[in-house]
């Protein structure tokens, strides 16, 4: 009986340090708890004008979706390990309980308007409705607006630096088929190397990531033939057979946060004279983070070939002079400036 004592109390010991053992570091950590806010900055606007694109500062909206991803530095060193993240359609419930003597960096992304574009709902297997990218998580796929941080899970929100996201019109989103350069009106931010103490507040400004677009085609005509367009993944333009003009169109940066981005924009003219009348060309375009890039395009179908530019430099004169002898015969007389 005292060894069946004795191997029991054996096994409750190896459970109490498994069970030790696998406490998260934000758990085995018993120093002195802070809670702080955060603030948020930024030009929230849906504004759009000419280069660059129109500021205006506007009050936050219920449909609005701010995400956060918060890091910190367990052992002392670089802050390199999750610490927490959350989804909030609401400012004032991002409260967050800190550790002393750690340093921290916040991470958030914001999409305005976001209840009414993104998909919300049930999605890679998941039994309740969430959002899927840019607010999807590692472990679940879909993400709770909870308004609530979730600490120590080691668990994040991965696609805060992706222009990719699952829109409202989407069926069934799976990890292939997020829309590329999506048409959101997007802001980032991050504050790193913060220190927590009581009462405090996180500041953190968000900066838009988005460019604008706006593309002007003249020229065609169906009686020519017919133009297709293609830009980047967002541009699709098939069988162009008049002139067209798109409006301006906000569009997601591929890489948040980057300042701008290249992409190629291909023609392809199919010309009822027949392939000598043909015209295929591209060309790389840069678009900057906040401006709007007007694309001019004008077919001349006259040309064959490609769309170029030709200059005519002005003839040298060559002067040859002829003079009639009277017996009848014509002499080339040479000017000598002409040798």
């Amino acid at each position: 009986m005292k060894r069946l004592f004795t191997l029991t109390c054996f096994l409750i010991a190896l459970v109490l340090i498994e069970s030790s053992c696998q406490k998260s570091d934000i758990e085995k950590d018993d120093g002195e708890k802070i809670t702080v806010s955060l603030n948020l900055d930024g030009d929230f606007d849906v504004t759009v004008g000419q280069d660059p694109i129109t500021k205006v500062l506007t009050k936050a909206s219920t449909d609005d979706v701010y995400a956060v991803n918060v890091k910190w530095n367990p052992t002392g060193g670089g802050i390199d390990s999750y610490y927490a993240y959350g989804l909030f359609d609401n400012i004032q419930d991002m409260h967050i309980t800190l550790l002393a003597h750690h340093k921290y960096s916040f991470e958030v992304t914001l999409i305005k308007n976001a209840k009414n574009t993104l998909f919300y709902g049930q999605a890679f297997n998941n039994t309740f409705d969430g959002f899927c990218y840019p607010f999807q998580t590692n472990a679940s796929g879909s993400t709770l607006l909870n308004n609530t941080f979730i600490i120590g899970s080691g668990n994040r929100l991965v696609g805060m630096n992706s222009g990719d996201a699952h829109l409202k019109y989407q069926d069934s989103p799976s990890a292939s088929n997020a829309i590329h350069n999506a048409s959101l009106n997007r802001f980032y931010g991050i504050t790193t190397n913060y220190e927590p103490v009581p009462n405090g507040t996180v500041d953190v400004y968000l900066k838009r990531y988005v460019f604008g677009a706006s593309l002007v085609v003249t020229g065609v005509t169906g009686s020519n033939g017919k133009l297709n367009i293609t830009c980047g993944n967002w541009l699709h333009l098939t069988s162009l057979d008049s002139n067209y003009e798109s409006g301006e169109m906000i569009r997601t940066l591929t890489t948040i946060p980057t300042e701008n981005e290249n992409q190629t924009i291909s023609l392809n003219f199919t010309s009822n004279r027949g392939e000598p009348w043909n015209l295929s060309q591209s060309h790389v375009i840069t678009f900057k983070r906040n401006v709007m890039t007007t694309i001019n395009i004008t077919l001349n179908p006259d040309l064959s070939g490609a769309l170029f530019d030709l200059i005519e430099e002005e003839l040298d004169e060559n002067n040859i002079d002829l003079g009639i002898n009277t017996d009848g015969y014509i002499d080339i007389i040479v000017n000598p400036d002409n040798q």
